[in-house]
Parts: C-alpha cells; structure tokens; sequence
C-alpha cells in the first residue's frame, strides 16, 4: 500500500532529474535558457540574485525560492537577453532566453568558483590554530588562504629583530612566516616564543608562536618563526 501511494511521486521525482540540464558558468558566453509556448522552465542560479529583462512584458516571471526562477512565454516566439547579478559573489550571469533553444524544463547553473569557495570556507572554518601552526612549518597553505610576499617588519627591539616573509591570510585566521634575527651578536639568544609581543590589528592578537631554533648566537643568528593571529 506505501509504495503504492509513493510510486507516483518517485516517477515524478525521476522524471524531474532526467529532465534536468546541467550548465556551467564560464564568464565568456551566454547561458542558454530555453523556453517553450505553454511549458514552464525552472532556472537554478548557484546563489541568490537580482534579474532584470530585456523585455518582461514577453514572460511570465515567479520565484519557486531565493535561487530559483520560474519562466514562462507569453508569446509563441521570444528570443532576449537576461541578466542575473548573485547577492553572494556579485557575479553578473548573461542569460539568452530563447524559444528556439533546444527545451529542458529544469536548468540547473554551476558555478565553479563559488564551489571552490565554499569548500574553503569549510576548511578554514575547521582549521584550528596549531593546524595552521603545522601547515607554516610544512611549508603548504591550506584551502582558502592567500599567500603574500612581504618584508614587512614586525619588531626591532633588542635582543630581536623580526621580519615577516610570507602572510598568509584567509576569512577567519592568519598566519605569517617571519624572519628573527639576534641584534646583539657577541652573545647566545633564548628565543622564546612567550616573551615576544607583536601587534598586527588587522590580523587579531597573536595566538601562536614557534621558532625553528631556540638559540640565536655565533653563526646562526637568525632563524625561521612561525606566527600564528586569530580574532
């Protein structure tokens, strides 16, 4: 008696995803909506968005839900442009709505850089201060982090001096690839992470500190440091 009562909506439910048709954003050319004389097409945007027509007296124009129109012709033949900016990304979609199209009742748009950046948000999201720790030493930015060259100075108050190389920042925590170097050279420098005290605003407080070497004196007086900011 259950399947009975589900058979119909699993064949709808088939039906719906065999019917669907799958079009990737590149930026370089129009997506192709096509439309039909008394057919709805139901067009699947990667996020949500503001359209504007070229003509809206030819359609017929409802939302299903934030990312999901639903398009109807008013005349037997329409062929006009349609223009879709995201709310989330600012992306501006070029659209071509066209009765002579190849018809599909559901198109759904992918859009490949707002996946990559959700996948990042999601590991940054999930990485903890010393995994970032980790990933400075390693040498490796994970998912979502931009790296940046830089000479910036950080510290140069006896007995160190510091020196940023690299700043890796990302939406959440960021991570800096520094330079220390002993300012009194005739004698052997403790460096320890504790008695450092940087400030970069912008970045949050300094959360994590870690030296490749602990002693700076003689011949190697300088070292790597790995820092480490969070709000």
């Amino acid at each position: 008696m259950l399947l009975a009562l589900l058979a119909p909506l699993l064949l709808a439910a088939a039906a719906a995803t065999a019917g669907a048709r799958e079009i990737a954003w590149d930026g370089r050319s129009y997506l192709p909506v096509a439309l039909r004389a008394g057919a709805d097409t139901r067009l699947v945007m990667p996020e949500e968005f503001d359209d504007a027509w070229e003509r809206d007296a030819e359609v017929a124009v409802s939302t299903l839900d934030a990312t999901t129109l639903i398009i109807r012709p008013r005349a037997a033949s329409i062929d006009q442009r349609l223009t879709l900016r995201g709310r989330r990304s600012g992306t501006i979609y070029l659209a071509r709505v066209s009765t002579a199209l190849p018809y599909a009742p559901l198109l759904v748009v992918r859009n490949a850089a707002l996946t990559l950046d959700a996948a990042a948000a999601q590991v940054d999201a999930s990485l903890s201060i010393t995994g970032l720790l980790r990933a400075l030493m390693r040498g490796v930015a994970p998912a979502g982090f931009r790296v940046e060259r830089t000479t910036r100075p950080l510290l140069d108050q006896p007995p160190y001096r510091i020196v940023a190389r690299e700043l890796w920042r990302s939406n959440r925590i960021s991570g800096i690839v520094a330079e220390i170097e002993s300012t009194v050279p005739d004698r052997t420098i403790p460096v320890v992470p504790a008695n450092i005290v940087l400030r970069a605003p912008e970045l949050g407080a300094l959360r994590a500190a870690a030296p490749e070497r602990f002693e700076l004196g003689g011949a190697q007086s300088k070292t790597r440091l790995y820092l480490v900011f969070a709000p």
